[in-house]
């Protein structure tokens, strides 16, 4: 009893000293690959954007500090401030990592942090890049095969059948339980998955976890950018980060490509039961449009639409075909 008493003293008198607490306040949320290593190595070259460093003084994409349970984040409070030491105040210090967004702890942990700690939430900024996640489905596992992953000495139709399958049941489960909400699904989904944030299936579901974060977090904050949009549109990317992020300068900014792990494909027929999984997410995406649309890019210019990427996968699982750069985010899992 008398330890807890002096934790809580110590974390009050703590939270009264850290209105100058150097942690993250930009933060990269994720999804394994739909170019976060890229989007990361551009931001870092910015003197307006500080990363963290470890020992050597290298900068530190990866940190977690967030995902785990949160008497752990708490704990690393120090370890943050020491690997953001570098960093001047009127820096922005960025955190970024592929685990993130399909993690239901982290936006929990990260509101939690910045509130006991008296810090001003509101200056938190997040970007999150998105992918069509049929096709992030195969790049994933196209990925695992070319470096021997665990468990990915199977075809990708048998792939798919298997995390459909354990996703569905966790959803059935939940339900079951009295856990009706599509989001609050989601969210304890996420808890089951904790270790399986690499899967092909379970981090494809940006919607999902967009409606989560959202609950955390003003709309406002987040930047939801196309990866067909950094490819194929940079030099308007970059002007809308750095109005994102209240930057003064985005010349600096430069195209990165991170393709660790890959192997050139070609994208196959899409199994059915992927097309089936991620058809509400598509539903969803086109709902957070219609009601946050300046969360996400081009949204000025095309207020109905979001081009997503070039190309496209029907409902039906036809081989991908070419779109106009006006196709909208409504298009991102097709009807024929």
């Amino acid at each position: 009893m008398l330890w807890s008493v002096l934790a809580v003293v110590a974390l009050s008198v703590r939270a009264i000293e850290s209105k100058n607490l150097k942690i993250a306040d930009t933060f990269v949320i994720g999804v394994s690959k739909c170019g976060t290593s890229s989007m990361f190595q551009t931001l870092v070259k910015s003197p307006e954007i500080c990363a963290a460093k470890d020992e050597s003084g290298r900068n530190m994409k990866t940190l977690n500090h967030f995902t785990l349970p949160w008497y752990w984040t708490r704990k690393k409070v120090d370890d943050m401030e020491e690997k953001f030491s570098n960093c001047s105040w009127d820096q922005r210090r960025l955190d970024s990592s592929e685990s993130y967004s399909a993690r239901a702890i982290v936006p929990q942990n990260i509101r939690t942090l910045y509130e006991q700690y008296g810090l001003d939430k509101n200056r938190i900024k997040f970007i999150m890049v998105i992918r069509d996640p049929l096709e992030r489905a195969y790049a994933w596992y196209n990925f695992g095969v070319g470096i021997n992953l665990p468990g990915f000495n199977v075809t990708f139709e048998e792939k798919i059948e298997e995390e459909v399958g354990r996703i569905s049941e966790c959803q059935n489960y939940a339900k079951s339980h009295g856990i009706t909400d599509e989001t609050n699904v989601w969210a304890h989904c996420s808890k089951i998955f904790l270790n399986y944030d690499g899967s092909t299936v379970f981090p494809g579901m940006m919607a999902s976890a967009l409606k989560y974060w959202f609950r955390f977090f003003d709309p406002a904050q987040f930047l939801i950018l196309p990866l067909n949009e950094y490819r194929d549109n940079f030099s308007d990317v970059k002007k809308r980060i750095a109005q994102h992020l209240n930057l003064k300068d985005d010349s600096v900014f430069e195209q990165e490509h991170s393709d660790h792990g890959r192997k050139p494909y070609v994208l196959p027929k899409m199994p059915q039961k992927l097309i089936d999984h991620f058809y509400n997410e598509r539903e969803q995406m086109a709902e957070l449009v219609q009601k946050t649309p300046h969360s996400f890019f081009r949204v000025l210019e095309q207020p109905s639409f979001l081009a997503l990427q070039n190309v496209n996968i029907s409902r039906s699982g036809r081989h991908p075909k070419q779109l106009s750069h006006q196709q909208g985010i409504l298009d991102m899992y097709t009807n024929s």
